[in-house]
């Protein structure tokens, strides 16, 4: 998995990540899916609300991905 980390370790803070979605046998090469966990405090409901995924579903489960890894940041700024 390179430098992919398990889903269940990702961060629950609503830190935007790049995600491997559990359809796929292997690791995206560019960040085709960006969400962020989030929790809706009307319903008590925690979830991953995605961008960029082909499903067009915007809110999945941890069951949906694989893995993530951080964004790409830059560091000089």
């Amino acid at each position: 998995m390179d430098d992919w980390h398990p889903i269940s370790t990702a961060p629950r803070d609503g830190t935007p990540v790049v995600l491997w979605p559990s359809d796929r046998d292997t690791p995206p090469i560019f960040p085709e899916v960006v969400g962020s966990w989030i929790t809706n405090s009307m319903i008590g409901v925690s979830y991953w609300r995605t961008f960029g995924d082909r499903s067009g579903t915007l809110f999945r489960s941890d069951e949906c991905f694989r893995g993530w890894k951080p964004l790409l940041r830059d560091h000089n700024a």
